[in-house]
């Protein structure tokens, strides 16, 4: 394969397990050539908090690499909804940071609530209604057709 046609993947995986009625947890992965990291983030239910927080190393590039891992227990007591992103890019970007440990932690905790609230509706412990109604309201700020969803119900 010539230079111009290189192709290089970095595999994200994000799995959410059940561990009990009052806890989930997430997992997000990288694997690369460079790096095989694991984040773990245990979230309460109902509230929706983070409860426990971790980052593994298994594969990393420098050795400073595993600094960061202290500050994953910054991350207890944050609202995945309302606080997480903001926390987030406060943790982890910049001089201080680290991009991956950014993207692990910013794919499994704001996609929690794309599995949790299908899976009650699932359960017929919540409605499509329901879900519709706090997309709108509790998660206007957190993407475009949330937002349009939201102006679509003030009207």
């Amino acid at each position: 394969m010539s230079e111009n046609n290189l192709s290089i993947k970095r595999n994200f995986a994000v799995t959410y397990n059940k561990v009990a009625d009052d806890l989930w947890s997430a997992y997000a992965e990288l694997n690369d050539e460079q790096h095989n990291i694991m984040t773990r983030l245990d979230i309460s239910i109902p509230n929706l908090t983070i409860r426990d927080a971790s980052i593994i190393f298994n594969k990393k590039p420098m050795e400073q690499c595993q600094e960061i891992s202290e500050k994953a227990k910054c991350l207890i007591g944050v609202s995945i909804i309302h606080d997480l992103t903001t926390t987030l890019n406060e943790l982890f970007v910049g001089a201080d940071g680290c991009p991956n440990i950014r993207s692990l932690f910013g794919i499994s905790g704001p996609g929690f609530i794309y599995v949790y609230y299908p899976q009650l509706i699932k359960e017929g412990k919540y409605t499509h209604q329901e879900w519709w109604k706090m997309a709108a309201t509790e998660l206007k700020d957190e993407c475009i057709a949330h937002k349009r969803l939201s102006e679509k119900y003030s009207k």
